[in-house]
């Protein structure tokens, strides 16, 4: 198991003698708001909400003597207590990530030689991430940097940047992309004298900018926020969002002759 700060710094356990024996990943708890009617029996279900979800690791450490051990304990009691978040990377899935933080007190119990342990880490995001961004995939054998999603083969061409009025952004996650709660920057260029119109055909969305664009501006929608050359450009806009449904999004551009359009985001898995 990989841990990695939000410095992008990456310790590997084994550095502490510990070993990864199994870990436990449960689906996302869901929380739901119920509403009774007269005369029916049971519930009706208005609002379903994804609430947590703990991961539990189970390790094993391995110490030379029971003096090793009380230096040992330390050392990984410092590892994983931590105020800030941080991301843990299991071997078999080098292409995903979590951001956690240490759930609850753990004990590593006193063994001369080697005893198992295990540890709580809450999702701080519930969702696990692609480790590489839309924007960085690379078609590279470097796992290290990024191991090709399940999903993907070397023959894949798959690209995130677009200059046709029509095209298809596969989401290759198993989970929605919603910029009010993760990642995504979407950046337009092209000639759109009366406003822009993007219509995600596949969700519905239709996000529209009422302003001119010529072909030296530059238009970001990075989250719930619009910019144009780096400044603030929301009121331009009608508020919508877009967002991104799992598998293939069929997207139409309007009003204007694009460029390019390029989208950047992560993966999401349930």
């Amino acid at each position: 198991m990989i841990i990695q700060l939000l410095n992008g710094k990456k310790i590997d356990i084994a550095k502490y003698s510990l070993h990864r024996l199994y870990h436990y990943i449960p689906s996302i708890s869901l929380s739901h708001s119920v509403e009774m009617a007269d005369g029916r029996d049971g519930g009706i279900f208005t609002d379903s909400q994804f609430t947590d979800r703990v991961i539990t690791v189970e390790f094993i450490y391995e110490s030379a003597d029971i003096k090793d051990y009380y230096l040992l304990r330390d050392e990984i009691n410092a590892l994983f207590t931590r105020k800030e978040s941080f991301y843990i990377i299991f071997k078999a899935e080098p292409y995903k990530r979590y951001l956690v933080k240490l759930n609850q007190a753990f004990m590593v119990t006193p063994n001369q030689h080697m005893e198992s342990f295990e540890v709580e880490f809450t999702c701080v995001n519930i969702f696990g991430e692609s480790i590489a961004s839309t924007k960085q995939l690379k078609k590279e054998w470097d796992t290290d940097q990024w191991a090709w999603n399940g999903q993907m083969t070397w023959d894949d061409d798959i690209s995130y940047s677009f200059t046709e009025n029509n095209f298809t952004v596969l989401n290759q996650g198993t989970a929605h992309i919603d910029p009010r709660q993760s990642e995504i920057k979407i950046h337009v260029q092209g000639t759109f004298p009366k406003g822009l119109t993007i219509t995600n055909n596949t969700t519905g969305d239709v996000y529209k900018y009422t302003k001119e664009l010529t072909s030296t501006d530059v238009l970001v929608l990075d989250g719930i926020r619009t910019l144009k050359n780096g400044i603030s450009a929301f009121r331009d806009t009608n508020k919508k969002l877009i967002t991104l449904s799992q598998g293939k999004n069929d997207f139409t551009i309007s009003d204007g002759a694009l460029s390019n359009i390029e989208f950047d985001f992560r993966f999401l898995y349930l």
